[in-house]
């Protein structure tokens, strides 16, 4: 654009400021105080410059941003209606950009058309999915915290962004990612990203950051509860523990577990159990660092973590598991559940695997044993339930809950997992040892657990237990 294009365009502003100035003053209504103009956000599906018509003439977007305005309340009232007038002339280039999307959208469907009859319909949608993905023209936009590793490599990027939804075909990515000239270094980290970024925004974005994050390492133990990982992590400066809450109140719907995990207005945490037990790399939120009881929100920071955490639970279930599950009629909500039971009553893999027998040998003969009779249910209920019921806002009521989780009313598997299982508990309840057992208990000093078949056995056991702990 030449400067003679440049001083009638804004000649032009001018003259469209000037006539709305004279509107808004000869009004009866006219108020006497107008707030400062806001300036719109950019269009994400933005191609160029922006323009609106003043008597023919295209004025240019850009120009309108160029515009310094003062405050309100510093301005005479002429003025202020002017800023009006600026105001009304943004809203009319908003709409101007989404007539140029919804323009676009006709051309590439004629384009795409085109495709299909002359080249068939699997090219033609190939095409069709390869424009949408490089212009970030989703039918749906969301925004999401990924995170990349330390030193990723191209291939490692793109499948973050796919896994994620910010793209659909990593080929296409890294095609034009590998066409330009300018080698990109990409940097791990955590990076805000929307749906609706075309590639050159996305690369703009995972570039923008090269500041060294710190991370910790985080160790979530077997037996663990959900709202004992969420402390653990605020502890290590992760996320806020209430900011983590809503991830394992609820399903995330993002891995294939959760087609598996049942919703029930009976289950505390939807997904207490699913918090797989392992080491994790985080990185450290600073400012939760620098002042542990600043206000901030950490919500993204807590997705990132509880996705981490689900994903590996997701790669650690196999197909053959789920077959074995399958096979003893389980769903995988009681095989977690029992798995947890069996985790929090003992810690040796084979006593794991007798415990877990028990269980078993109580389902199976239902009819004389309907309730499991686990002490560790009724503590769960009792230092993790019961304290926080009230911060949820639940439409059952606290008995209800407490009574589906205590196994010494619950009839069979009770509502959900009372812990996070690790995998030697998940796999005695998938190959426990073939036992007549009914009964056990165990002395928590010596950590000797005994095992009975009848409640005369069971009798005797206890009686025993306490002559050891009287005599010491």
């Amino acid at each position: 654009m030449d400067n003679k294009d440049d001083i009638s365009k804004k000649d032009d502003l001018s003259e469209i400021l000037s006539m709305n100035k004279n509107r808004i003053t000869d009004s009866d209504d006219a108020p006497t105080q107008i707030k400062r103009a806001g300036k719109n956000k950019e269009d994400p599906y933005s191609f160029g410059s922006s323009t609106v018509q003043s008597d023919g003439e295209d004025i240019d977007d850009s120009e309108l941003h160029d515009i310094d305005f003062e405050e309100a309340d510093e301005m005479p009232e002429e003025e202020t209606d002017e800023s009006k007038a600026v105001e009304e002339a943004e809203r009319q280039l908003k709409k101007q950009n989404q007539r140029r999307k919804s323009v676009l959208q006709v051309i590439l469907g004629v384009v795409i058309s085109a495709a299909v009859i002359f080249l068939g319909a699997n090219i033609g949608i190939t095409l069709l999915n390869a424009v949408l993905d490089y212009t970030g023209l989703n039918s749906s936009e969301f925004e999401v915290v990924i995170e990349i590793p330390e030193n990723p490599t191209l291939d490692q990027v793109a499948e973050v962004l796919e896994s994620n939804g910010i793209i659909t075909d990593t080929k296409f990515f890294k095609m034009y990612v590998e066409s330009k000239e300018k080698e990109f270094d990409f940097v791990g980290g955590q990076f805000t990203v929307s749906s609706a970024m075309n590639y050159g925004t996305i690369l703009s974005t995972l570039q923008a950051s090269k500041t060294v994050r710190t991370t910790v390492e985080v160790t979530i133990i077997e037996g663990m509860t959900a709202i004992e990982v969420g402390e653990l992590l605020e502890e290590n400066f992760v996320c806020r523990a209430e900011d983590f809450v809503k991830y394992y109140r609820e399903k995330m719907d993002v891995y294939d577990f959760e087609r598996r995990v049942l919703q029930s207005s009976l289950k505390f945490n939807q997904l207490e159990g699913y918090l797989f037990p392992d080491k994790y790399e985080f990185y450290v939120v600073n400012k939760l660092r620098d002042d542990p009881k600043a206000d901030i929100d950490t919500s993204k920071e807590a997705e990132v973590a509880a996705k981490k955490i689900y994903s590996n639970f997701n790669s650690k279930i196999t197909k053959t598991m789920y077959k074995q599950m399958n096979e003893m009629g389980l769903t995988l909500d009681e095989l977690i559940t029992l798995a947890s039971m069996v985790q929090s009553e003992v810690g040796d893999p084979e006593d794991m695997q007798k415990v877990a027998s028990v269980f078993l040998n109580r389902l199976h003969n239902s009819e004389t044993f309907p309730q499991l009779q686990s002490d560790v249910t009724y503590f769960y209920v009792r230092d993790f339930i019961e304290p926080y019921y009230d911060d949820y806002d639940l439409a059952v009521s606290l008995q209800t809950i407490s009574d589906a989780y205590d196994t010494y009313v619950a009839v069979g598997v009770p509502a959900g997992a009372i812990c996070n299982p690790g995998l030697d508990a998940i796999n005695a309840v998938l190959n426990p040892a073939e036992t007549d057992y009914y009964y056990f208990c165990a002395d928590e000093e010596t950590g000797v657990t005994y095992y009975a078949r009848t409640i005369e056995e069971h009798e005797a056991n206890l009686a025993y237990i306490e002559s050891i702990r009287q005599s010491a």
